[in-house]
This record gives C-alpha cells, sequence and structure tokens, in this order.
C-alpha cells in the first residue's frame, strides 16, 4: 500500500472512529436514563422522557416520548409559547377608561390583564398594608377622573367582553371551584379573582378580619367557633353557591390567620366597579351605579381619558415561575380573542395553541390535545416528545425564546424553590416548570451550557400512587445527569 493510500485508510479510520464515539456519547446518555428511570420509586407510575440537542435537533434520550401525557402546570409552557407566537413578545394589555359626557357614564374596558390588584407584583410584604396598597394602586385611575373635572357620574360600566362569560373551564373539580387555584376568569380580572380571609378567635363565633379588597357592599354570613382548646384544631373555609357572591364562613378558628384564606369571587368586573365607585365617593365623587356591559350592547363608546398597560414580561413570570393559573388562562383566552376577533373562550384558546404547536413543528394539529391554559384539567394530553421540539423551537437568542426562557423558575426560585438543593452546576444553567396533579409530576424546561449549548428536556410522570418524591427525584437526577454528560462529551 502506497503512503498516500495509507494516509486516506487512516483518515478513514479516524472518521469512523469519531463518529462511533458519538454515537457512544449519545448511547451512553440514553443508557444512563434508562437506569435512573429503572431504579426510580414511581409507585407504579409511567414515566416518559424526551432529551433533545435544541441546536442540531438530535435526541438524545428518548424513553416512550411520543406517549400521550397528562401534563400538568407544563401545559402553561405551551399556552405562553403560543402567547409568544401569536401576540408577539411586544404585546401589550391595555384596559381603557372611557368618558361619555352626555350621559355620564365611565365605562372601564377589560382586556384580560391578569395583573391588576396582584399583590405580589404590588409588593406587599405585610397583609395588614394590603388594602391601603389596593387604595394605592387606583390613584392614577381617579387623578385621570378628577383630571376631567367629573363630579357625578350616573353608571360605572365594565366591558369584559374581550372573554366569553364561561368563567370556569367545564372540566375542572366542581368541588374546588371555590379555591384560589380554580379562579373565575373574566376579561377583566381583579386582585387575582379571590377575596382574602384574616379570621381571629373571639368569643362565640370568629372574627373574619381585614376583608381585603374591601367589599362592604356584601353581607358575608358567619358560622364560625372559636374553640380554643386542646383537642381543637383549626378549619375555616368560606362557602359561596355558584354564580354568587353570598359567602358564609364556616368552620373552627382556634389562632389568628397571620396568612389570608384564598376564596374565587364571583364576576370579578362587578367586583371590579364597585371597588371603584367606593373609592371615588371617598373623594367626593358620587357614582349611582355600577353595571356590566350586555353581551350584545354596541362596542363601548367615550373619550379616552385613561389607559392601563401591561406588557407580557410579568404575565409569563407569573404563569411560569410561579405557575398561577389565572395568568395562564388569562393568556389562553387572550390569544383566543386575537386568534377569532371574538370574545375569547377557553375552546378556541386550545385550539389556537394546537395550531400554534402544529405551525412550528410541523406536525398535525391532533398529535396534541390543549383543553386549557394552566395544566389544571386532566384533560390535556400532549407528549414528551411535543414540549421539548416545542422548547426547542424558540430561538433564545430573539425576543420571543428570550422572554419565554427567562419566565421560566430556575433552581430555588418560584416552584423550584426546594427543588436541586445544592445545585451547583457552573457550566450549566437550569430553567424549567414543573407541575402536579394528583398522580401526574412534571418537569420541562431548557438547559443552556457554555459554549452556546443548548438543551430542551421533558420528563413526564402519569399514574403515580401515592407520593410523588420518587418522581421528583428522577427528574432532578436525569437533569443532572444530562449536563455530566454534555459537559464531558
Amino acid at each position: 500500500m502506497r503512503a498516500d493510500e495509507r494516509w486516506v485508510q487512516a483518515v478513514k479510520i479516524a472518521i469512523v472512529a469519531t463518529f462511533l464515539t458519538a454515537q457512544i456519547a449519545i448511547g451512553d446518555l440514553q443508557t444512563t436514563v434508562e437506569s435512573i428511570v429503572n431504579s426510580a420509586q414511581l409507585g407504579g407510575g409511567t414515566a416518559s422522557v424526551c432529551i433533545i440537542d435544541a441546536n442540531s435537533g438530535n435526541i438524545l434520550a428518548d424513553i416512550k416520548s411520543t406517549k400521550k401525557m397528562i401534563p400538568a402546570s407544563n401545559q402553561k409552557i405551551l399556552t405562553s409559547g403560543a402567547a409568544l407566537h401569536i401576540l408577539g413578545p411586544s404585546f401589550q394589555f391595555e384596559t381603557k377608561m372611557l368618558w361619555d359626557k352626555e350621559t355620564k357614564t365611565l365605562t372601564i374596558v377589560g382586556d384580560g390583564d391578569p395583573t391588576i390588584g396582584d399583590t405580589s407584583l404590588l409588593g406587599v410584604k405585610d397583609w395588614a398594608t394590603e388594602n391601603h396598597v389596593l387604595e394605592q394602586e387606583l390613584k392614577p385611575w381617579i387623578t385621570a377622573i378628577e383630571e376631567q373635572s367629573i363630579e357625578n357620574i350616573h353608571t360605572i360600566l365594565v366591558d369584559d367582553r374581550i372573554f366569553d362569560r364561561n368563567y370556569v373551564h367545564p372540566s375542572w373539580p366542581a368541588n374546588q371551584i371555590n379555591n384560589w387555584y380554580c379562579a373565575q376568569i373574566s376579561g377583566f380580572n381583579y386582585h387575582l379573582n379571590v377575596v382574602h380571609f384574616f379570621p381571629s378567635p373571639r368569643t362565640n363565633n370568629a372574627h373574619l378580619g381585614a376583608i381585603a379588597p374591601k367589599m362592604p357592599w356584601i353581607k358575608f354570613g358567619n358560622k364560625t367557633t372559636s374553640k380554643r382548646g386542646k383537642k381543637d384544631a383549626s378549619s375555616f373555609w368560606v362557602a359561596r353557591p355558584p354564580n354568587s357572591n353570598k359567602m358564609v364562613a364556616r368552620g373552627n378558628v382556634k389562632e389568628k390567620h397571620s396568612e389570608p384564606v384564598k376564596v374565587a369571587i364571583h364576576n370579578s368586573a362587578l367586583v371590579f366597579g364597585e371597588v371603584l365607585k367606593r373609592e371615588l365617593q371617598t373623594q367626593g365623587i358620587t357614582v349611582a351605579s355600577v353595571e356590566q356591559v350586555a353581551v350584545d350592547a354596541p362596542k363601548s363608546k367615550g373619550d379616552l381619558i385613561f389607559s392601563h398597560q401591561t406588557p407580557l414580561t410579568p404575565v409569563l413570570s407569573r404563569s411560569n415561575t410561579d405557575s398561577h393559573n389565572l395568568y395562564g388562562e388569562a393568556l389562553l383566552k387572550r390569544i383566543a380573542a386575537a386568534s377569532t376577533n371574538q370574545s375569547g373562550s377557553f375552546e378556541d384558546g386550545a385550539k389556537a395553541v394546537a395550531r400554534s404547536v402544529a405551525q412550528r413543528l410541523a406536525i398535525h394539529s391532533a398529535s396534541l390535545s390543549p383543553a386549557d391554559g394552566s395544566g389544571m384539567s386532566r384533560n390535556n394530553r400532549v407528549s414528551t416528545k411535543i414540549l421539548a421540539k416545542w422548547l426547542a423551537s424558540f430561538n433564545i437568542k430573539d425576543p420571543a425564546g428570550k422572554m419565554l426562557l427567562e419566565s421560566l423558575a430556575t433552581p430555588g426560585t418560584g416552584t423550584l424553590k426546594k427543588r436541586f438543593k445544592n445545585f451547583d452546576q457552573a457550566d450549566a444553567t437550569v430553567h424549567a416548570k414543573s407541575g402536579y396533579l394528583s398522580g401526574v409530576c412534571s418537569l420541562s424546561g431548557l438547559i443552556v451550557l457554555e459554549e452556546s449549548k443548548l438543551i430542551a428536556f421533558s420528563i413526564i410522570v402519569n399514574d403515580v400512587k401515592g407520593s410523588v418524591k420518587g418522581a421528583k427525584t428522577m427528574q432532578e437526577r436525569i437533569v443532572f445527569a444530562t449536563i455530566k454528560d454534555l459537559c464531558e462529551n
């Protein structure tokens, strides 16, 4: 064999060796992930895993990745991504206040903004100051009215028709709709569509405390007790019948509650109208009535005297870092409204999400089955392969991709506050969304490594009987193993 032939042969061998090494590296991660899954304590549950190199699109590990799973709050990744895809990263919610001088009508036109009255965004640290902070938030609204020299308002009209008035998803658990995480979704959201109670014991029944927001137009029933014996326990709760704000406090109050008991309210649009009416009256401006715009009424009219705008960034963060369901659902209905030019609905929002995923991933929309925007519904179905590819479809150097990445929690923050303990990976950052329902444990996100490496992953376990502790441990082990493998290869 001539020297040049030997050189060519050597190059061929080197190329084959390099190829085989790469294959072995990928194979090693697959083997490692399989080992982690097989040894995990999943309570009889089924695990699905997909890990993708976002830059090349290569699948690095795959376990039942095409199986449709209940994603729990990982559904918010689809919803928020669809919001960026449809509305665009520069979108802002815009709530308008219109004044009709002839009829003395003040119209509040909602845009589905979930942030108004959100005490977390308002920076409430001491619950004793909550009502004061809520009043301060309304100062610009009231100032705008005062600047028009308005002294008498015949009607405050609240126009919430950006969304339909099906406030609760039909597949949400009926016995939980008064809980904060199943709060109604309105075209005008206020105070996360919940009321706060701070009960404390006293002689006979309990004191309900400083209710926030202040709702003096509602008489709250009180059928509580204040038993403080050694064998007594606190069991305070509030009953609210459907389509009503006639609430009755029940249960026992043994000690003063330092944290609020949150109860979902009905028709937050009207609640906000009443709150605004009360604040205007304290400033000497009379208001005769508060009404909700009829569904079939003409478009609201009047001179624009105030506009409240909210960018997508805090909305995405509250949805994905804090996993607040109201935010996911507000995004879902808002993209429905944008897609149809009609009042946003759960159904149209779910269709818009499916279309967005199908467009970005070049798949059939029937490959997934969205039901709601937050993942509260057990009717949501999506595979880990679609979730991972969906995340990988966003370029984190572009505005939309950067916003999606930064909206996800990192170890020690948001819903990952107690996850990935002692996380010390100098070469990598994890941005992820966790999710839980009964029998469901999910974790999907992005791993950003040095040298512009980007990994998308989705790990979901369904049908877990008992604790999901083993599933959480498995998820974290897989993420750590992925980082280790990629840093070494």
